[in-house]
């Protein structure tokens, strides 16, 4: 049976919209998987600093000498205590140029110590060992709309919306990123270290 051409093109238009179709089906059936963390919608609200929190939440530091001072400024001219003992166990608040600020938990007071005296360690601490909010860094944030992510990283999802001038106990650095406290989650995040200002009440 031999078609005409008007049947031929009928016939042929009608397999372009066939495979059209099922192509389209195809593409709409691949592109329905969810990305991982998509569809998840970031929390905001109240923010508020607690009166003291878990030395558990912050990174444990050794001291590296046999004995070494601890400063009330980051200034070796400034009043100093001590000595701390060589390997004794100290918490890291904040650093600034050589120096870094610490709590001791045998003293139960914080001071500044030379860099190059301390290094980190994995070490668990007793969640009934805290840290008094006045000894600690508070972040201030500068923007509007700030985003808190899991990790120190854009790349990773975004778990809180923080606002403009809400504060945030700071417990880590990274380059480029803090790790704050999340009190409305009650886990660390991270947000960017360019979109929110270090301030501390005991200097």
């Amino acid at each position: 049976m031999v078609l005409g051409v008007d049947e031929s093109m009928r016939l042929y238009t009608r397999l372009f919209l066939a495979l059209t179709l099922v192509t389209l089906f195809v593409m709409s059936c691949g592109g329905s998987k969810q990305v991982k963390g998509a569809g998840y919608r970031a929390k905001s609200g109240p923010v508020s600093i607690p009166n003291k929190i878990s030395a558990s939440l912050l990174p444990t530091l050794a001291v590296g000498l046999e004995s070494c001072y601890v400063f009330l400024q980051p200034d070796g001219d400034s009043p100093f205590f001590g000595p701390l003992n060589g390997g004794e166990l100290v918490k890291r608040l904040d650093a600034e140029r050589l120096w870094t600020l610490i709590w001791i938990p045998r003293l139960r007071i914080s001071g500044w110590v030379r860099k190059n005296q301390l290094y980190r360690v994995k070490s668990e601490t007793s969640d009934e060992d805290t840290v008094p909010a006045e000894n600690l860094t508070i972040l201030n944030i500068l923007k509007t709309r700030v985003n808190i992510r899991k990790g120190p990283s854009t790349r990773t999802r975004i778990i809180f919306k923080a606002k403009q001038r809400q504060e945030f106990v700071m417990l880590d650095e990274k380059k480029g990123w803090y790790q704050v406290w999340v009190p409305p989650l009650k886990q660390k995040g991270w947000v960017a270290s360019n979109i929110a200002v270090k301030q501390r009440k005991n200097k």
